[in-house]
């Protein structure tokens, strides 16, 4: 199924995600959820809208959150993925340490991907080898690029392992990323695409004859269950 949602703010689009990670969550009330969260300004009003609106209706006890990408830096950096989700969620609802898997983006990138490829294959459901979350949180760059995906990394896309380093080949930075399979692979393949700089890419991306072209591309033509929320205004 492939679902595409646009809404006229980031705010409601956010919204309608988040309603629809607690609808699923509620259909299936016996058992853990895994969330994949990914980074930047766009996820920064996810955090924001569910800790101000949902935090009192979200059974955080039985969500376990893991990170989509992660640049190689100290939690405590401005630009740490985990760090953004502490500081905007995580620490404001009081999640314990047990119920999430932070990269370790301060460690060796090399030996950090592997480690954390093996916590993700021992504590996420696998299906022949390929970790199955149930919500994976994508953003898509104005390049096309997903998950720290770039363009000159598509070997990524069919890599083996779950987690690879890239590096962002625009400022150099090293990056730990979750590579294709387990993101098509998810249960929820959601894309949260924000901002009117985004218009052009989108449509690319959607484009069915594009599907080899961008890495966020590929994604969304080859996911189980993709889903788009955007919101594509200033």
């Amino acid at each position: 199924m492939i679902d595409h949602n646009f809404y006229a703010s980031p705010v409601q689009a956010s919204q309608a995600l988040i309603t629809h990670i607690l609808e699923a969550m509620d259909k299936e009330p016996e058992r853990p959820f895994t969330i994949a969260l990914s980074g930047g300004t766009t996820p920064a009003t996810l955090f924001e809208v569910w800790e101000r609106e949902y935090a009192t209706y979200t059974p955080w006890s039985r969500i376990y959150f893991y990170w989509v990408d992660e640049r190689c830096v100290p939690p405590g950096d401005d630009q740490s993925n985990f760090g953004l989700a502490h500081r905007l969620l995580l620490g404001k609802v009081g999640i314990p340490a047990s119920h999430y898997y932070r990269i370790v983006g301060e460690g060796a990138p090399e030996e950090e991907a592997k480690q954390y490829s093996s916590i993700v294959k021992t504590t996420v459901p696998t299906v022949d080898g390929v970790p199955v979350f149930d919500f994976v949180l994508l953003g898509i760059g104005e390049d096309g690029h997903t998950s720290s995906i770039f363009p000159d990394r598509q070997e990524l896309l069919t890599a083996g392992e779950p987690y690879e380093v890239s590096v962002n080949p625009y400022n150099k930075t090293v990056r730990i990323c979750m590579t294709g399979r387990p993101l098509i692979e998810a249960r929820h393949t959601c894309f949260l695409v924000t901002g009117e700089n985004k218009c052009s890419i989108l449509k690319e991306i959607l484009d069915k004859n594009k599907e080899g072209v961008y890495p966020a591309s590929y994604i969304w033509h080859h996911a189980r269950n993709p889903q788009l929320y955007a919101s594509l205004v200033s």
